[in-house]
């Protein structure tokens, strides 16, 4: 969230276009009558405020209507993206941990921890990417990647190389997943219930999207092995993210394989 030269903070709410990752807050409607100006002025006001605070991870601009949109460019994505496959989640301070669920409703998210572990070890057999500990016994925090270091998310045109549906779609369903975990997690004390086994069982459903229409091995490693390594960036962000809610918010067991 930005934070003003007063050190208040204004929150933001995440655009429904799933192809763009793209934030947008209407906090200048709100204070227009106080200022006694049009919403477009106050939010072109804030923006020259906070466009320099955000380039270049976010482009920003003010729309007709006066509200301001926050966009993470392919440079901020890509970093964002690494961050996210080589940094663990932390535990939040205030975990609640989510009530009991039966088996079967927890196999599905279970098979695809189980799936992307086995991609994983499977791309580190044949050299796609390198993996510092690829024999652990138990799913890891994370997995410590040591080449490509950092993984290539862009091409030579500073563009993210993930652009098809489906693998916007996976990126997407991590954002909401470290959207809601995200005031739990720095303790912001705006907290709400959360459905954890809504959020892991999307975001499955979102990798087995992503593994059925996205292929990493045969032509793709032949011919685009950046783009394969790309996937495999997915694949341990999406690994990490389903351990962390199994393990630490389902109470259960993340498998290396099934």
């Amino acid at each position: 969230m930005p934070v003003l030269e007063n050190g208040a903070v204004f929150p933001l709410n995440r655009g429904k276009n799933r192809a763009r990752v793209v934030y947008v807050s209407a906090i200048a409607l709100k204070w227009a009558k106080t200022w006694q100006q049009t919403p477009q002025a106050i939010a072109a006001q804030l923006v020259e405020t906070l466009e320099p605070l955000c380039c270049p991870n976010f482009t920003v601009k003010v729309t007709a209507a006066g509200i301001i949109e926050f966009e993470l460019t392919d440079a901020g994505l890509a970093f964002w993206l690494q961050r996210l496959a080589q940094t663990k989640l932390p535990i939040p301070e205030s975990q609640i941990l989510s009530p009991v669920v039966c088996a079967d409703r927890l196999f599905p998210i279970q098979y695809s921890h189980a799936r992307c572990c086995s991609l994983l070890r499977m791309a580190h057999r044949d050299r796609l990417i390198s993996i510092a500990q690829p024999d652990v016994a138990t799913a890891p925090e994370i997995w410590s990647l040591t080449a490509p270091n950092p993984i290539p998310w862009v091409d030579e045109g500073v563009r993210l190389r993930l652009v098809h549906p489906a693998e916007r779609n996976l990126i997407s369903q991590l954002i909401t997943v470290l959207d809601n975990l995200a005031p739990a997690i720095v303790n912001c004390g705006h907290e709400k219930p959360i459905n954890y086994l809504k959020l892991a069982n999307n975001l499955s459903a979102a990798f087995q999207t992503f593994y059925s229409q996205c292929r990493i091995w045969g032509e793709v490693k032949i011919e685009t092995p950046k783009l394969a390594q790309a996937r495999l960036g997915l694949v341990l962000a999406t690994q990490s993210f389903l351990r962390f809610m199994l393990e630490e918010l389902l109470n259960t067991v993340a498998p290396l394989e099934l």
